[in-house]
This record gives structure tokens, sequence and C-alpha cells, in this order.
């Protein structure tokens, strides 16, 4: 049997130090390239309903996937690079 480091299951990423530093690198480094574009669609002239309406439907997804699993074990530094992510005022704008 082989060993590995980390191991991707059910699109999860668990290292062999059951520390969740790879799978929140892989989901801040995804979100992060798609806030990108929300940011870009932004400057085109897209409605504010129609961004909110792709942040809650492509970004949001992939920063909360399977949070139930992960969320209470990562460290305070991790939570902070996730949260940055979901930030989205009360009155529904994109900042």
């Amino acid at each position: 049997m082989e060993q590995v480091s980390s191991f991707k299951l059910l699109g999860i990423i668990i290292n062999n130090a059951l520390k969740w530093d790879d799978h929140i690198t892989v989901v801040t480094s995804k979100a992060a390239k798609r806030l990108w574009f929300l940011k870009k669609t932004k400057c085109s002239g897209v409605s504010q309903a129609d961004l909110v309406y792709y942040y809650q439907a492509v970004i949001r997804p992939v920063v909360e996937y399977a949070c139930p699993v992960w969320h209470t074990s990562i460290t305070g530094q991790q939570s902070k690079k996730l949260d940055w992510l979901l930030k989205v005022t009360g009155n529904g704008t994109i900042e």
C-alpha cells in the first residue's frame, strides 16, 4: 500500500497530519479565481442583482462545501482566509 501526504476524497483534501492546510489553500485559490472574474464582470456593467446571484451560486458553494466536516477544526488564520472570500454586506452589495 502506498503512503501519501495528502488525499482528495469527495472533494475534501485530507493530509497525513489530519490538518486542513491543503484543503483551505485549494479552496481559497479556487474561490479567489472566481472572485477575480466577479470583479471583472462588475466593471463591465452587470447589474448588482446578477453579481450577487453569481456570488451565491458560484463562489460561496466552493468555500462552504462540506464545511460541517472541517470547519470546527480549522485555525483562526485559516478562518480569516475564508472570511474575506465570503464578505458581502447586509444590503446585498459586494465589497
